[in-house]
């Protein structure tokens, strides 16, 4: 498979949860990301909308690594997510790292793979069942049309 907008899309988020990140880490004064639970909801939010809403969807892809990549990514996420919730709750700093890394490496992971993969293979039509006659479906359906 090749890259596309929008793993570019993602870049760019991810980009900007660790400019955020570092900001922080130099002690900016910037009103929402000087605290730990300022840094912590940007990077949650960012994270949700640039990994999350440009996620693939896993039918996308075939073969055997599927489920191990699978598994990793929901360990990934899942330890963002409540690293993310601790990090909000008590403002450790420890925890909003845990969830920068985690975030990171998830998107990582996800780039590597999309860059990496072989496409998938062509999919039957939901309809035919996997016949391939979905030309003389089309003809079925269009010949039954009352007027």
């Amino acid at each position: 498979m090749r890259l596309t907008w929008k793993d570019a899309v993602s870049t760019l988020f991810m980009a900007a949860i660790v400019v955020i990140y570092i900001a922080l880490l130099n002690s900016t004064t910037a009103w929402l990301i000087s605290s730990a639970r300022g840094t912590a909801a940007a990077v949650l939010v960012l994270g949700m909308v640039g990994g999350c809403g440009m996620s693939a969807t896993a039918g996308q892809y075939q073969g055997a690594r599927t489920r191990a990549y699978t598994s990793l990514a929901n360990v990934l996420g899942a330890t963002a997510l409540v690293a993310g919730v601790i990090a909000l709750i008590t403002a450790s700093a420890v925890a909003l790292a845990v969830l920068v890394m985690a975030t990171l490496t998830l998107w990582l992971v996800a780039t590597v793979r999309h860059a990496f993969s072989p496409p998938a293979g062509p999919r039957a039509c939901p309809v035919d069942h996997g016949t391939g006659s979905r030309s003389q479906m089309l003809i079925e359906a269009t010949s039954m049309v009352p007027w």
